[in-house]
């Protein structure tokens, strides 16, 4: 029987993590969750990973529909990997409810600290000469106890972050549909069309040799940081300016400020 992870990854965390994963287990197929899930059925897998980073406390939205239309397994040893810098929130949770509509569970479970990469609001952060090898240390950690098909409970989103959920990150759920609003390509754009290709949602076309946004977007700013010639910009919708948040006040991309994407990961890495 096959083994099989399934992930999703803007910026390279996550299919660093289901890489040094899949190494660890031997005979592995990697899943881009940008694909149709009809053609990666994983009902004859003994072992099902699904890796992932956490947004808005939760998981993107393409990877819980991913799931929710996957075939799986109900006996296989199943395990979840979430990649994220401070809150986890109900990540977990979710797959585990999916998974128990079809009969299945999470065998195993582990939230890994990365760097923290959303470069439309932030700079990266901690610095990465100290957090990528804190990374490569707890994957290769997460991959040797997968591999010896260890069992971990799945956290659950803590009592405060349960309250805080509605109020803090609901209203940025209610409006994603509008964040992909704030991109665009200046003057350097070539119209290598890398951007399209990595879009983990395939959200981007192409019209006159520049990138449209289709309003599928999570936010993962793969486009940004995969550019090569840096011309993807952003500048804060107004359904985020209503918002009026300490957040969504500090949206934007300054000219000088860093696009992290994970050392280890092409943007060619990204396009399966």
């Amino acid at each position: 029987m096959k083994k099989v992870i399934y992930f999703f990854s803007g910026t390279g965390n996550s299919l660093r993590a289901a890489r040094i994963i899949a190494d660890e287990l031997k005979d592995t197929g990697i899943v881009n969750v940008r694909n149709d899930p009809s053609g990666y059925s994983a009902e004859d897998a003994e072992v099902i990973g699904f890796v992932c980073p956490v947004y808005e406390w939760d998981i993107p939205g393409r990877m819980k529909a991913f799931i929710s239309q996957l075939n799986v397994n109900p006996n296989a040893y199943i395990f979840m990997v979430a990649t994220y810098i401070a809150i986890h929130g109900k990540a977990f949770e979710t797959v585990a409810d999916i998974l128990s509509s079809k009969g299945a569970h999470l065998s195993y479970s582990r939230a890994v600290r990365c760097v923290a990469s959303q470069c439309i609001a932030y700079p990266p952060f901690p610095p990465e000469k100290i957090m990528i090898p804190l990374m490569e240390r707890s994957m290769r950690k997460t991959a040797r106890e997968i591999c010896e098909r260890r069992l971990r409970k799945y956290p659950h989103m803590s009592i405060i972050t349960r309250k805080l959920f509605p109020k803090m990150m609901v209203p940025y759920l209610n409006v994603e549909h509008e964040y992909d609003k704030g991109f665009y390509a200046n003057s350097r754009c070539t119209g290598c069309s890398t951007c399209l290709k990595v879009c983990p949602t395939k959200n981007i076309t192409m019209e006159n040799s520049r990138p449209v946004w289709n309003r599928k977007c999570h936010g993962c700013n793969a486009c940004v940081v995969y550019c090569p010639s840096k011309a993807i910009q952003f500048k804060t919708p107004e359904a985020y300016v209503a918002l009026g948040t300490l957040i969504s006040k500090k949206l934007g991309l300054p000219e000088k400020r860093k696009r992290y994407h994970n050392p280890y990961i092409k943007a060619r890495d990204l396009m399966d």
